[in-house]
C-alpha cells in the first residue's frame, strides 16, 4: 500500500468517526416538504403521460393531447428543479492535490464522497427513485405518440398512377381525344378515362413537327404518327404543374422555379433545378381513333425520392 493510500484510508476513518454517513441523517422539515412537492410533481407527470395515451388510442383530441404532454413535460421539470434545489446536498469541497493514481482507499473514499453528495434522499427514498422512473417512462411513450401519427406506410402509391394499358385519352372534362384534335405545335392536359382530375395522372399531350424528336427506337414507339408525344405535367424538381409550352423552341417551362425541359429530347431539363426528365407515357391509336395507354409511366412522376426505383 502506498502513502497515499495510507493517507486516504486515515481520512475516511477520521469521517467515520466524526460524521454520520449519508443514508443514518435525518432530513430537515424543508427538505421533507420538497420531497413531498417533489412526489406529487412526478405522479402528475406519470397520470399526464398515461391520459396522454388514453386520450390517443380513444380518438384523440389534438387540444388535449397538447395540454397533456405540457403537463407531463412540466410536472418533471418542476420535480428535478426542487430536487436539484433542495434535496441534493451540494457544497463546495476543497481537496488537496495528490497523485494521480488511486489506490482502494482512494477509490472507497471517492464512493463515500458521491454518495454524500448525492444526498440523504438518494440513498434512502427509493419512492421518490421509483417515481422519477415512472415519469420518465411515461414521457417516453408520450414522445412516440408522433410516430404512431405518421399514418400508414405509402406503399407504391407514390410510384404508380392511374394510368393503365388500355386507358383511353380524354381531357379534362372527360371527353375522348383523337389524333386530329390538337393541332400542330398546339398541347392539351389530358387524364386516363375515369381519372379526370387525378393530380398525379395528368399529362401534356403535345403535337410537335414530324421529324423533330430524338428518342430512342423504344420510345417512339409509344409517339403515335411520330407526332404526338406525352409527358407527365409534374415537375420533377417540386412538384408544380410544367403548364407552359414554347413550341418555337420546344421546351416546357415550370412557372415555379423556371425549370425547362427539351420535348424533342425526351423532356429532358436543360435549364434550372430540376435534374431528372419528365416520365413519358407511351400512348397508342385505338380502333376509333382515340389515343390510348400502353402503360403506366416507365418511372415515378414528381419529384424523386429514396426508394424510387425499388421494387414497382
Amino acid at each position: 500500500m502506498t502513502d497515499s493510500d495510507q493517507q486516504g484510508s486515515e481520512r475516511v476513518d477520521v469521517d467515520r468517526q466524526t460524521e454520520q454517513g449519508p443514508a443514518n441523517r435525518e432530513l430537515t422539515g424543508g427538505q421533507r416538504r420538497a420531497e413531498r412537492r417533489t412526489a406529487i410533481a412526478l405522479a402528475v407527470t406519470v397520470v399526464a403521460g398515461i391520459g396522454l395515451f388514453v386520450v390517443y388510442f380513444s380518438g384523440g383530441q389534438t387540444q388535449v393531447e397538447g395540454v397533456l404532454f405540457a403537463v407531463a413535460l412540466g410536472g418533471l421539470g418542476v420535480a428535478l428543479g426542487i430536487w436539484a434545489n433542495h434535496l441534493l446536498d451540494a457544497r463546495e469541497v476543497v481537496e488537496e492535490r495528490h497523485e494521480l493514481s488511486s489506490g482502494a482507499a482512494g477509490r472507497e473514499a471517492f464512493g463515500d464522497a458521491l454518495s454524500e453528495e448525492v444526498g440523504p434522499v438518494l440513498g434512502r427514498r427509493s419512492m421518490l427513485l421509483k417515481l422519477l422512473a415512472g415519469a420518465g417512462g411515461a414521457l417516453g411513450l408520450a414522445l412516440l405518440l408522433p410516430v404512431l401519427s405518421l399514418g400508414p406506410a405509402p406503399g407504391n402509391t407514390l410510384k404508380m398512377t392511374p394510368w393503365r394499358r388500355g386507358s383511353r385519352v380524354v381531357d379534362e372534362e372527360g371527353e375522348p381525344v383523337t389524333l386530329g384534335q390538337v393541332p400542330e405545335d398546339g398541347f392539351l392536359t389530358v387524364f386516363p378515362e375515369g381519372h379526370e382530375g387525378a393530380a398525379d395522372a395528368q399529362t401534356l399531350l403535345i403535337h410537335v413537327r414530324p421529324g423533330s424528336l430524338k428518342l430512342p427506337p423504344e420510345k417512339m414507339a409509344g409517339v403515335p404518327e411520330g407526332t404526338h408525344v406525352a409527358y407527365s405535367k409534374i415537375c420533377t424538381h417540386a412538384g408544380c404543374p410544367v403548364g407552359l409550352y414554347r413550341a418555337e423552341s420546344q421546351s416546357l417551362i415550370c412557372p415555379c422555379h423556371q425549370s425547362q425541359f427539351d420535348v424533342s429530347d425526351g423532356a429532358r431539363p436543360f435549364f434550372g433545378p430540376a435534374a431528372r426528365p419528365l416520365p413519358q407515357l407511351p400512348l397508342g391509336v385505338d380502333e376509333d381513333g382515340i389515343l390510348v395507354a400502353q402503360g403506366d409511366f416507365p418511372e415515378p412522376v414528381g419529384p424523386a425520392f429514396w426508394d424510387m426505383n425499388r421494387g414497382r
